[in-house]
């Protein structure tokens, strides 16, 4: 989620608008934010306005945030969707130019993934209720493809299966990733809820970090997370609900990706993708690197022999999160772009390699990146 800082006029909640920058018709600003470097009495009837002028505080102008960064500024777009607080931060919520749209209903979650990137809190209610204003901005818009995330989104039950039934009712052509851990689709009657709302083209990303309970539940810090998630993804399964499974690779996990290639082909063949993933190292990941970080050159092995068994077999496979020049070269065709845009960096000397056009780069939020870098050379 991309954010910009500056200095709110006064203490004011969260607003949620979409983003303009030019002038609107009067009956036309209810619902949006204007961005401009010259705020003025013709700012009147915005939900709110962002600038790189000194805020102004005057009971016929709209909440405004400014101060801003005209560099940062520089990244919105005409029809971003953004959520601007008192507490002077602004955020965008949707990028209208970007395929990888999230909608977060919750930062709680019934793991506690020794990688994860963004550690559980307490659920807010204020954020499935973001959601929804979010889909509310949306209505009539085309959108191709929405991702529904968390924590673990699943939780607050009423909540995801009303965002799934707007998704469908709103969005019917969208394709929607719900990524989760599977868990709470144990419950069958829950999973049949989802199965029901779900829309066509929704696909649910599953996390299964090893063939080995034991592993994957010291993984995702949860002890019984194996046979749950098991469970919810076979009470899936069954349901047609399209799945995908998500594997993170770790220093715990690393030397068994042929083994797990295997498992899936035998226990999971019905999947519509599998995904195997380099870390994002922030957040727990961050904390508990000396435990889990592994060089992407140690499994470089284990990831061919895992992704072309899989391939061989018929099964959809993708290399998610780790450069070209990390990979052999005959799996390089399964590596994909996969690193959200506003997060997306390459190093120095990726300037000089011929794949960077089509490899995924690095996360700008990672603390440690691979010293292992060899730039590509023209075919």
């Amino acid at each position: 989620m991309y954010r910009l800082a500056g200095h709110a006029s006064s203490p004011f909640g969260a607003l949620i608008g979409e983003l303009t920058l030019e002038r609107l018709p009067f009956y036309r600003r209810k619902d949006m934010i204007l961005y401009t470097d010259t705020p003025d009495r013709g700012c009147m009837g915005y939900l709110a306005v962002i600038t790189a002028a000194e805020p102004e505080d005057r009971f016929h102008l709209p909440h405004m945030l400014g101060n801003v960064s005209p560099e940062a500024a520089s990244k919105l777009k005409q029809g971003d969707i953004l959520s601007v607080s008192g507490t002077g931060e602004a955020a965008v919520l949707w990028d209208q130019g970007s395929r990888q749209n999230s909608l977060l209903l919750t930062e709680a979650c019934n793991c506690r993934c020794l990688m994860c990137p963004q550690p559980p809190r307490r659920h807010d209610p204020a954020l499935p209720a973001a959601a929804l204003r979010v889909l509310d901005l949306l209505k009539g818009k085309r959108v191709e493809s929405i991702c529904i995330t968390g924590g673990e989104p699943a939780l607050p039950k009423e909540d995801f299966i009303g965002i799934l039934r707007r998704c469908a009712g709103e969005h019917p052509n969208a394709e929607v990733n719900v990524l989760t851990n599977a868990k709470p689709f144990s419950d069958a009657s829950f999973a049949g809820e989802a199965a029901l709302a779900a829309p066509k083209k929704a696909v649910f990303c599953a996390s299964l970090h090893s063939d080995l309970p034991q592993v994957h539940d010291a993984v995702v810090g949860k002890p019984g997370s194996y046979d749950l998630t098991n469970e919810g993804v076979y009470n899936l399964a069954v349901r047609r609900v399209p799945l995908e499974i998500r594997h993170v690779i770790v220093r715990r996990n690393h030397d068994r990706l042929l083994e797990f290639a295997r498992h899936l082909y035998r226990y999971f063949p019905f999947c519509a993708h599998y995904a195997f993933m380099s870390m994002e190292t922030c957040g727990l990941a961050a904390e508990n690197l000396d435990e889990i970080y592994v060089e992407p050159n140690d499994y470089r092995d284990g990831l061919r022999a895992a992704v072309l068994a899989m391939s061989k077999r018929g099964l959809p496979v993708s290399v998610y999160n780790t450069p070209l020049c990390l990979c052999h070269e005959d799996i390089r065709p399964f590596a994909r772009r996969s690193i959200s845009a506003w997060k997306n960096v390459y190093l120095e000397q990726c300037g000089r390699c011929a794949a960077k056009a089509s490899c995924c780069g690095f996360f700008s939020t990672s603390v440690k990146l691979s010293g292992q870098i060899e730039p590509l050379a023209a075919a």
